[in-house]
Order: C-alpha cells, then sequence, then structure tokens
C-alpha cells in the first residue's frame, strides 16, 4: 500500500514539473519542377543561403518586365528567411518571409516576393546561378 502511495506521488510530482523543451524548428529550401509536378530535393537553410538571399533583396534596382511570371519548365526554388527581414526601398515595403526563385529554361531567371497576400513583385535575379547550383548541390542550368 505504501509503495502505491509513494509511486503515485512520484508520478504526480514528476507530471506536474513537466519541463517544456523546444525543439529548433529547421527551415527547408524547396526545390520544385513543374514539370515533374513536385519537389525533387530538399536542403536545410543555413546562414549562408540566408545571407545569399538577403543580398539578392538588397541589391534590388528595377523590377522584372515579363508580364507571366509563371513557367512550366526549369525550377522554382523556395526560400524560407531566418530571420524574416524588413525591407524598406523603392519597390518592396514589407516583411519578407520567404523568396520564390524561377529558373526557367529559356528565359532570364527572376525571383519573385510576396508583399502582402494579394500583391507578387518580380525582380530580375543578377547573381550567378553556377554559385548557387553549387550552394545547393543541385545542377540547377
Amino acid at each position: 500500500m505504501i509503495k502505491k502511495i509513494l509511486t503515485t506521488v512520484f508520478l504526480v510530482i514528476i507530471l506536474l514539473h513537466l519541463q517544456v523543451i523546444h525543439a529548433e524548428e529547421y527551415k527547408y529550401i524547396e526545390i520544385f519542377d513543374p514539370k515533374q509536378d513536385k519537389v525533387v530535393k530538399t536542403v536545410q537553410t543555413n546562414k549562408e543561403i540566408n545571407a545569399m538571399v538577403v543580398g539578392w533583396i538588397n541589391g534590388i534596382d528595377r523590377v522584372y518586365a515579363k508580364i507571366d511570371p509563371i513557367k512550366n519548365d526549369g525550377y522554382a526554388i523556395r526560400f524560407p528567411l531566418d530571420p524574416t527581414i524588413q525591407v524598406q526601398n523603392k519597390w518592396l515595403n514589407t516583411t519578407v518571409r520567404e523568396v520564390y526563385l524561377i529558373i526557367p529554361e529559356n528565359d532570364p531567371p527572376f525571383f519573385m516576393v510576396f508583399e502582402t497576400e494579394d500583391r507578387l513583385i518580380c525582380f530580375p535575379f543578377d547573381s550567378q546561378i553556377s554559385t548557387l547550383s553549387n550552394v545547393l548541390d543541385f545542377k540547377l542550368k
């Protein structure tokens, strides 16, 4: 009887004093192939990639002039930003949580940022695809 009472008291104490442990949530970059209609690779984001994407945003000097940003070939890559960044310049005034890079087979690459839920803005991608391919360990072109 005493064993049962001690066991019950011990379990109650343990249950009442549980510590919540927060695991670090990792964000993943997704490489989507529209021809296959699926994500073909995921890559865990890191400080190097995050800094590269922030550099693209900070280097914006013009908007993408093409009318149709939706492509059915090449690759689309989603880059989540951690931490998010606040951007205020001539073209953007928003908090950027993620960036989409579109790499069509026959057109120049560009990236997209959602300023609000309804407003998408496209910008030319002026960096090297080969550098990005190496960082992501994935052949993009």
